[in-house]
């Protein structure tokens, strides 16, 4: 399944989110796809692929990432495949 972590980080820098991702890239689950940094509004969008949205929120806690909702996503693409996951090939 995949997630979209919603994180309001005042003060964060583009390098502070690239360090994350490179922690993230490290740990074996939930899978972690990148972020979208938003530095005006201090917003961080974090895809994740996990069985489950607590998995999510353990990793961000470990990460040190400040997620304050976990939502339920869907990867949509222009011409792309209709009912598989981006990653499911």
């Amino acid at each position: 399944m995949l997630y979209t972590a919603k994180c309001f980080w005042p003060g964060v820098t583009e390098n502070e989110v690239r360090d994350a991702v490179e922690r993230a890239a490290e740990q074996p689950t939930p899978t972690s796809r990148g972020a979208l940094l938003f530095a005006d509004d201090q917003l961080v969008l974090w895809l994740f692929e996990s069985e489950t949205r607590e998995g999510v929120r353990a990793a961000s806690v470990q990460l040190g990432i400040p997620c304050e909702r976990v939502i339920d996503s869907v990867w949509i693409e222009p011409g792309g495949l209709r009912g598989r996951s981006l990653w499911e090939g």
